[in-house]
């Protein structure tokens, strides 16, 4: 009876430590990989209201000036010792509306934390479109001098219509072309959805 009672309970203890673990491994999922899905969804989202707008240009651009941003695209992502904030997009705020292969003149501030850099580095940050690759190399610093800067740059539209993030990567690279080159990561990965700080539309 006491054995039976005891496998009763350890079975019982064994299921509920499963469940938990079973529990725990769903939240274990990488924070990148959750602010992904949560950027996606949302962009989703932001995009069938602006393909709903039809193709006045100045309505949509208008829509998305006045767009509530929580959980699409923060005002100030961080990245390694770089920090970008305010984005601008031909003088709108982190979203634009443009035509296909259309020049977008951008403008934002730029903060490299000299804690974070090594002294002999040389760093830049690698700005480009998600899917589409790295465009702009902006925020060249040494180490040693890293600091606040308000980096202008430009970007050109994809030629297909649709949303595109805008993303960046800081490295620590000598040379522009090098820098470019790291856009994507040792696994061959863009940077992450945490590095969104702005939207194109092309339509």
């Amino acid at each position: 009876m006491k054995n039976a009672k005891f496998l009763t309970v350890t079975t019982t203890c064994l299921i509920a430590l499963l469940g938990v673990t079973h529990f725990n491994s769903a939240w274990a999922k990488p924070v990148a990989e959750k602010v992904k899905e949560w950027i996606d969804e949302a962009g989703e989202t932001l995009k069938k209201e602006v393909d709903d707008l039809g193709d006045d240009f100045k309505v949509i651009q208008d829509y998305l000036d006045n767009y509530h941003w929580k959980g699409v695209v923060a005002d100030t992502a961080t990245s390694g010792p770089a920090t970008l904030k305010q984005l601008e997009l031909n003088d709108h705020s982190r979203a634009v509306v443009v035509k296909p292969g259309e020049r977008i003149e951008a403008e934002v501030k730029c903060n490299l934390d000299s804690e974070k850099c090594s002294v002999f580095g040389l760093y830049r940050i690698v700005v480009g479109i998600k899917g589409e690759g790295p465009q702009a190399v902006i925020g060249n610093e040494a180490g040693l001098l890293a600091g606040k800067s308000r980096e202008k740059f430009t970007l050109i539209a994809p030629e297909t219509p649709g949303m595109y993030q805008i993303r960046f990567r800081p490295v620590d690279a000598l040379f522009k072309h090098s820098a470019l080159h790291a856009w994507k990561d040792a696994e061959g990965n863009e940077p992450d959805g945490t590095t969104t700080i702005g939207i194109i539309f092309v339509k």
